[in-house]
This record gives C-alpha cells, structure tokens and sequence, in this order.
C-alpha cells in the first residue's frame, strides 16, 4: 500500500524536478549544464504483453533548448525490503533507455538503512557485464546539505534528504531543515505548510519536538513569517474535539450494555467528520446494536 510517507519525498520531486538533477549530481559523477530544461514525463512503462510497470518518477535534462533528452533519471521511494525490485528496476532502467536514447539512472530513496544496504546490492542481470547498482539515497549516503546557506539555496533538496535520513536527525540537522523549510514558506510556496507536515510526521519525536521549536522560535537567520503556533494549535484543538465525540459515542454504548465490536469501534475512532459524528451520537442512546449506527 502506498504511505504519505512513500509518497512525500516523491512529491516534492514532481512539484521540482530539478531536486532530481540536485540528488544525481551528489550520488554520481555526471556534469550538467546550469542552462538545462529539466522535466518530468510518464512514468509508466509498457510492453506489448499486457503488463504495465510504472515508476514512482520519471525525469528528462535537455540541454541548450533541445526537446530531446541528454540524461533521464528515475526516482523511486523504497521503504521496505521487496526482491520483486531486484527484476523490475531494471526493467525500467531499459524500457527508458530504448525511449529516451540517452544515459539513464536508476535513484532509489531509502529512508531505513536495513532497506538502503539492500538497495545498493548490484542486480545481477544473468548476461556478462550487465549488472545494475542503484543509486541509493539514505542512511549511509552522508549530509547532502550541510549549512542553513545551502539549505535556503536548495530547500527541497536539503528536506528530500530529511525524508530518506541521510544523516542523524540531531540539533544541527533540524536546523538546516528548519532554514529550508522557512525559505519555501516566507517565499510562500504553494505547498510550504504541506511540505512542513509531511516533515514533522516522517521525524522521531525527539527530531519532532527539535523541530518544533526552531519552527515556532526561529533562529538568528531564518524565522516563519507565519503563525505556525496558532495553525497548529487550531488543528489540535479541531481533532481533539472530534477525537472526543467519537469517544462519547462508544461510552454511551458501552453504558447501554451494546456491544461493540473492534471494527466498529475502529470505525467511529477513526472518523474526522464532526456532523456525522454528530449523528452517531444521537443514535448511540437509542440504537438496538451498534452497527445500527451507520444506517
């Protein structure tokens, strides 16, 4: 199943591609022009059998204003070990390069080092000479970004390597992530509060409450212009108050002698509509059983 966390670093990839360009330069020693055009294309690839496989990102350079790519890179996130990979990496790596006609590089963000010491492990293809060692981004790469400067030069790249935990997420860290994250959000990037959550849910809670605290307090060099503190207090205070209303509902079964069983009550915990919760409540004083409840 896919995750958020599957998904974030993938995100910020597709609203920037160029952070691909950034991740290939620090991994492998390719020159590119500062003048390319760099874009994202399909990302599925077909075969005349009827199976599909699609990556998780897909990106072409073109250089000096030619349509036709000079290097193409694909992104992938893998946060478990998974030995089907192992035949459909390549797969894609060669589906590209009969597409594309140029240079093509497999990078996989592996944010658990269990995973990204699998990851980097040469894919034997079984023909001489022709074995694929991925590109691997995460624990065991080393600091991609080490300054608040860098940081605010190339935010998405320096939270891209929060996400796969390049490095420990010590004090240090979490400033240059905070300087990154502060950039985006004073520039007012579109998806600067999104990119600030899907931070703070991918964090232990030691790096978290680190975090927090160069976010509501700033540092000499980088503050959030807005409110942080307020939008999140609204936000806990907003699912606290639901979180408590689904609560009222199970007590009140649970005092009525309903019985309740572990879906349900799964049900009603996990709920974040307050009108149906509303609902709920109203029929937990007079509901028969409590799957009675959603209908």
């Amino acid at each position: 199943m896919v995750t958020a966390q599957h998904e974030a670093p993938i995100q910020i990839i597709r609203d920037n591609p160029d952070v691909v360009a950034q991740l290939l330069r620090a991994v492998c020693p390719v020159e590119l022009p500062d003048d390319v055009l760099i874009r994202s294309i399909s990302e599925e690839f077909t075969q005349i059998a009827p199976t599909a496989y699609r990556a998780d990102n897909v990106v072409e350079v073109c250089e000096g204003g030619s349509s036709k790519p000079s290097i193409a890179i694909i992104a992938e996130t893998q946060r478990d070990v998974d030995d089907g990979k192992r035949y459909s990496w390549p797969l894609y790596l060669t589906a590209l390069h009969g597409k594309a006609r140029c240079p093509c590089y497999l990078i996989v963000l592996c944010p658990r080092r269990t995973v990204a010491d699998w990851a980097r492990k040469s894919i034997a293809i079984g023909h001489p000479g022709f074995a694929l060692a991925p590109l691997v981004i995460g624990p065991g790469t080393g600091p991609l970004v080490t300054t608040t400067a860098q940081a605010a030069q190339a935010p998405e790249l320096a939270i891209v390597a929060t996400l796969a935990n390049v490095a420990s997420h010590d004090r240090d860290a979490m400033e240059i992530t905070h300087a990154a994250l502060a950039t985006l959000e004073n520039a007012g990037h579109e998806n600067a509060d999104m990119y600030t959550d899907m931070v703070l849910a991918g964090l232990s809670k030691a790096a978290r409450s680190i975090l927090e605290e160069l976010v509501t307090t700033g540092t000499a060099e980088y503050k959030f212009k807005s409110d942080f503190v307020l939008r999140n207090q609204a936000i806990g205070e907003m699912r606290g108050e639901v979180r408590g209303e689904a609560k009222s509902v199970l007590k009140i079964l649970a005092a009525r002698g309903v019985t309740v069983s572990d879906e349900v009550r799964e049900r009603v915990l996990a709920c974040e509509d307050e009108e149906r919760l509303d609902v709920w409540l109203m029929r937990a004083g007079s509901v028969e059983s409590a799957d009675d409840l959603f209908h």
